[in-house]
């Protein structure tokens, strides 16, 4: 039906992109409706009382009154990442390995059609979905601020969409390498998972205990967010390691996936 592996992959991922974007998007015109929530004067006394070791953990509140911080902060911040990095791994996870254990990827194989290409097509398709998925961002937040009669740069939103497609494509990558290295799917997803989980921890506390800071710049979340995107856009270098790490994955992977045998069912 289809003639390269890549387009084959992103017709089987129709669904799921689909299904994650709707979510995606309900999620983000779900916060903008808390907008006005946030910036009627509420927060100025919460700010007064709140103790000083507590304020990392919550973020800047007075920028909260502000959209651009607002969509920082209350989209950006924590939810939007977490639902496209459980989509991602899921997803890079799934690509190589999941087939392998269904035997597909054997079949795909037969054909004649180099291992290398096989692995860049599915790589460069798990690439896309993830993007369709974080790009829902946009029309959720644009509703949102529609609804709620306030407006922000759509140059600054785009630069936040694309972190949160940085930050979720690498973790999604990380899991891509390790189950074409291994062709376990659940390694490669549980390792992944964790590594994200444990990465937002360090970073999450980090300004509360202080002890923790030399390693906290080995997570990625470090390099996330940082400055607040929606407000300051993309810093050139915080993208770069993100680019860097899936590469590197990426190429990792690749020279294992070349000369391994793969599980025969």
């Amino acid at each position: 039906m289809f003639s390269s592996v890549f387009l084959k992959t992103l017709f089987e991922k129709r669904w799921m992109a689909l299904g994650w974007g709707i979510g995606v998007a309900a999620m983000s015109l779900l916060m903008m409706s808390f907008y006005h929530s946030f910036s009627d004067g509420v927060l100025d006394e919460l700010a007064k009382n709140l103790p000083k070791s507590f304020q990392g953990l919550v973020g800047d509140l007075q920028a909260l009154k502000t959209v651009p911080g607002f969509v920082a902060q209350q989209v950006f911040a924590l939810r939007i990442p977490l639902l496209t990095i459980i989509m991602s791994v899921i997803l890079f996870s799934g690509l190589l390995a999941g087939d392998e254990a269904e035997g597909s990827l054997q079949t795909i194989l037969t054909r004649p059609i180099k291992r290398h290409s096989v692995y860049m097509q599915k790589l460069l398709a798990g690439l896309i979905v993830s993007l369709l998925v974080c790009l829902a961002v946009i029309p959720g937040v644009t509703l949102g601020l529609f609804l709620i009669n306030e407006s922000m740069s759509f140059w600054l939103l785009f630069q936040a969409v694309l972190s949160a497609w940085l930050v979720a494509s690498t973790f999604g990558v990380i899991g891509f390498s390790i189950g074409a290295i291994t062709g376990k799917r659940g390694q490669a997803g549980s390792f992944a998972g964790i590594f994200a989980f444990v990465s937002y921890l360090i970073t999450s506390f980090v300004a509360s205990v202080p002890a923790i800071q030399t390693i906290e710049r080995l997570s990625l979340f470090h390099y996330y967010n940082k400055p607040a995107v929606a407000e300051y856009g993309l810093t050139r270098g915080n993208s770069l390691i993100f680019i860097v790490v899936i590469l590197v994955c990426s190429l990792i992977g690749l020279a294992v996936f070349v000369r391994r045998d793969i599980y025969q069912r």
